[in-house]
């Protein structure tokens, strides 16, 4: 029975083999969001993170494509309240939720960008329309609420009803404190892919923080910083304090750094976030794939839930010690009260 980490190096060489045949293995993976999780709650992660890995990954398994794939994923964990993204997202210090995401395409190098969306489950969709319908690039404000209408999507009425108890318990407990700390779990969700043909999307959808001013920006909807994806060098999909992460471009800085470098995109990210949180404090986390399917999957927060399916085998965690692996099949995680 090999170790995990003897999976892990065994995975990347039969990877770089197939590259250098020309064949890629598709791959689907995926994060919950970094940041400091209760045990009672990370069951719920791990279950919500293995089935977008998986719902993603059969968008692949039928020839879909992998913006497709990405998408389907985040809209999975965006409709889970375990999540801060869409259903249970973080509250602004008025109590409101307001949404960002982003995605892109690694072969055409477009993108969809949104910020400051209120009632609307599924962001990451209205993000991909920005990236195929709108002419642009990133969209807020009353226009990106007429663009939304104009492409028949619909806003929650009445409003509100993307807020959850725990979010506004942990709402209150950031205003008992001295608001100098970031309260609550944290996190964003996201998902990289790559399908046979070495084509890689990645997307990103957050809440935000809890209590931040209202109209805040982080990192998930920068190009670059908290989302990118490229053919040639690989997709990233980034997670953590995003006033810190958008200040040093680390979603491209570690692709880049990584093809600059020729080396694996794992020590490179372990390496750049501990550089991060060094000169300019925070922690953070992502996954990402390289342009033969090799994954990476680093944090240097203390939780990150992370899950991705290469053929029949799912691998997840919560943390840097945790590494499982299951059949695709397998459903080990029991259903939880009051569902997703």
């Amino acid at each position: 029975m090999l170790f995990p980490w003897e999976w892990l190096v065994l995975s990347v060489l039969l990877s770089n083999f197939k590259y250098c045949m020309g064949v890629v293995e598709p791959v689907l993976i995926v994060h919950g969001g970094a940041g400091t999780v209760s045990e009672d709650r990370i069951p719920g992660k791990l279950r919500g993170v293995t089935l977008a890995a998986k719902v993603g990954y059969q968008v692949l398994a039928r020839n879909g494509t992998v913006v497709e794939a990405v998408e389907q994923a985040v809209r999975i964990m965006e409709a889970d309240r375990f999540f801060n993204a869409g259903y249970g997202a973080a509250l602004n210090i008025e109590g409101d939720v307001e949404l960002d995401a982003s995605i892109m395409d690694g072969a055409t190098k477009a993108t969809g960008s949104l910020s400051g969306l209120r009632d609307l489950l599924h962001p990451i969709s209205l993000a991909r329309d920005v990236m195929e319908r709108s002419g642009h690039n990133f969209l807020i404000g009353d226009g990106l609420v007429s663009f939304a209408l104009d492409r028949g999507f619909r806003f929650l009425e009445p409003p509100g009803q993307l807020v959850t108890q725990y979010s506004m318990d942990a709402l209150e407990e950031w205003k008992a404190s001295d608001q100098s700390y970031r309260s609550g779990e944290g996190g964003t969700v996201g998902a990289v892919a790559i399908d046979a043909n070495g084509n890689i999307a990645a997307a990103t959808s957050t809440g935000g923080v809890t209590g931040k001013r209202v109209g805040r920006v982080g990192d998930t909807p920068i190009i670059g910083s908290g989302t990118y994806a490229d053919n040639g060098l690989g997709g990233v999909s980034l997670t953590g304090d995003g006033d810190i992460i958008m200040k040093v471009c680390l979603a491209y800085d570690v692709l880049r750094t990584a093809q600059l470098t020729d080396r694996a995109l794992q020590p490179v990210a372990d390496e750049l976030l501990d550089a991060m949180s060094a000169a300019l404090g925070g922690t953070a986390g992502l996954v990402a794939l390289d342009r033969a399917g090799n994954v990476a999957v680093a944090h240097n927060s203390l939780h990150m839930s992370w899950a991705y399916q290469r053929g029949d085998t799912v691998a997840y965690g919560a943390s840097k010690e945790d590494f499982n692996l299951m059949p695709a099949t397998d459903t080990p995680f029991d259903p939880l009260p009051g569902g997703m």
